[in-house]
Order: structure tokens, then sequence, then C-alpha cells
């Protein structure tokens, strides 16, 4: 699939962090003190981050309007898997967030990984997936001003920041914990 590149808000965030997922140079964590309860309590863990990436944009408002996920720029073509396992619901094109994959997880909450490049091959709409399992490659399709990983969670269709979900100390067999990236 094409990536197309749509004018869009330009924070100018610049990253903070460098991530990578299991098995790569490093992995973030977050304090356990800056966990949101609902989401520490409630959603299944990831077993790593879904790229290997810069942390570009976080949750929540911002001059114009409300950002409901979190951005992790990384190269056209990086691959992106799964952060946790789950049932592909949505595969495909959706508005301004361009290709996308929604999972839906064991506790109803899902995941939502846009402005891909492309889905990986053969998987569509009530897929199992694993985690860690590829699902897809990062592009820049949609409305964004450059290539990366938009990843967004939702409880009863609702969104909730997805840092503190992604980066759960009680999900990371390593001890090392860091400060969450400034926003």
């Amino acid at each position: 699939m094409g990536a197309d590149r749509v004018a869009g808000d330009n924070d100018a965030v610049r990253p903070l962090r460098t991530l990578a997922p299991a098995g790569g140079v490093r992995t973030l964590v977050l304090a356990a003190a800056l966990l949101a309860p609902a989401v520490a309590s409630a959603t299944p863990c990831p077993t790593a981050l879904p790229v290997s990436g810069e942390y570009s944009s976080g949750f929540g408002y911002r001059g114009r309007g409300f950002h409901p996920g979190v951005d992790l720029r990384a190269p056209v073509g990086s691959q992106v898997r799964a952060a946790v396992g789950g049932t592909v619901v949505f595969a495909g094109r959706y508005y301004a967030y361009g290709v996308m994959i929604e999972i839906r997880h064991q506790d109803g909450s899902t995941a939502r990984y846009a402005h891909l490049s492309g889905i990986a091959r053969g998987l569509q709409v009530g897929d199992v997936v694993m985690p860690g399992q590829p699902i897809g490659a990062v592009g820049r399709t949609g409305r964004t001003t450059g290539p990366h990983l938009h990843v967004e969670l939702r409880r009863d269709g609702r969104p909730m920041d997805p840092w503190p979900w992604l980066t759960r100390t009680a999900c990371v067999e390593d001890t090392q914990v860091a400060e969450a990236p400034r926003r």
C-alpha cells in the first residue's frame, strides 16, 4: 500500500528517549508510582514495545485538539509487533489513521496501531495474534507529518494513555526503571 502524506499538526516535539523492543539495545520502563491504576490493574501486560523507535508525541490535549495515543518515530518499513495478543477486529485504511490494525485483548480493551505502510501478509479480521507477532510495518499513511507508529489503547471505546500500559514495570523482568519521557 502506498504511503500518503497529509498535512497535519506539527507539534515540533523532540524525541526524548530511544526505545527498543525485547532483544533490542534497551528497554525503558515507567516508575510504578506513575502508573494509571485502571490501566495497570486491568489490562494485559505487553511483552515488549511494538517498534524500535523514538518517543515523539504523547497522549492528551495539545494546541489544536486531543491526541488519543502516543507516537513512536521510526523509519518507514520498520517492523511493528503486537504488544499484547488478541483478535484482529480491524485491518485496513481508517480515515486519518491511514492503514491501521486494531486488536481486541482478552479483557475487552483494544489497541490501535496506525499510520502503517502495510499489514503483515495474510493478516485479516478474525485472526488471533500472539504477543510479539509481526502485524505490519511503520509508514506515513493518513494524517501524519512523517513516518511513525501511532499506538492507542481504548477501553469501552474511550482512549486511555497507552504509555503506562506499554512500559509497565510489572510486565518487565528487567529491574531497570526510568522516568517517563516529558511530554
